[in-house]
């Protein structure tokens, strides 16, 4: 439920930690995710969530049989903090073994690249820049123009254009 959010929602770790089961709504008929981002004291900003990111998340609730509001969304199992708040390292840790689980082990790869994923498949699913800008949080839109210059250039690379010339394929 924890990759899966971050994944498809761009949630950074401290949303994951700070998200109660009561910050799980409706507004306006869809099914939303309120969460304080770094740097603000409330919970005024929100993801939506539809069933792929809803299944994992009651799967997960009913079978932790936790349902106060005032409860994290996602609780510990330590010993020592059994049934807080986990702590961002955890949810790091809990990334990182899903990543090697799947086969992907790399040093350059962390939890907040997950987010970096779910703002590049925003905008190669066609959302616009302020589209992805509002749904990673980013408070200023060049943050985001990174990621739709680095699929720009990908697209529109001049490597490509050296390559088809000494190939004979050139345009």
């Amino acid at each position: 439920a924890i990759v899966n959010l971050m994944i498809r929602r761009g949630l950074r770790t401290v949303e994951i930690t700070r998200a109660d089961i009561g910050d799980l709504r409706q507004v306006n008929g869809e099914a939303v995710l309120y969460v304080q981002g770094k740097g603000y004291a409330d919970k005024s900003d929100f993801v939506i969530l539809n069933g792929a990111c809803l299944k994992p998340i009651d799967a997960y609730l009913e079978a932790r049989g936790v349902s106060d509001a005032g409860a994290p969304l996602f609780a510990s199992i330590g010993n020592r903090n059994r049934g807080g708040r986990m702590t961002t390292r955890t949810v790091s840790r809990i990334v990182k073994n899903a990543m090697k689980r799947a086969g992907i082990s790399s040093g350059r790869l962390t939890a907040h690249s997950l987010r970096h994923t779910a703002v590049t498949f925003a905008l190669l699913g066609g959302a616009t820049v302020q589209e992805a800008q509002a749904m990673a949080r980013h408070s200023s839109i060049q943050t985001t123009m990174i990621y739709a210059h680095n699929l720009d250039r990908m697209a529109a690379a001049a490597e490509h254009s050296i390559d088809a010339y000494l190939s004979g394929s050139a345009r």
